[in-house]
């Protein structure tokens, strides 16, 4: 059995995904500083294994 998806199912998901997008966007530099604290964190756990 197919599962077909039509445009008028994918546009609320579109427009949730343009939203966050949007928002990302608006606030840039904050949103990179926190993958950034989050790469580092990451990087400090990790490093501690060795």
């Amino acid at each position: 059995m197919a599962l077909y998806i039509g445009p008028d199912s994918m546009m609320p998901i579109a427009s949730a995904f343009a939203a966050i997008a949007g928002v990302a966007v608006m606030f840039w530099n904050r949103t990179v500083a926190i993958f950034k604290g989050i790469g580092r964190a990451i990087g400090r756990v990790a490093g501690r294994g060795n």
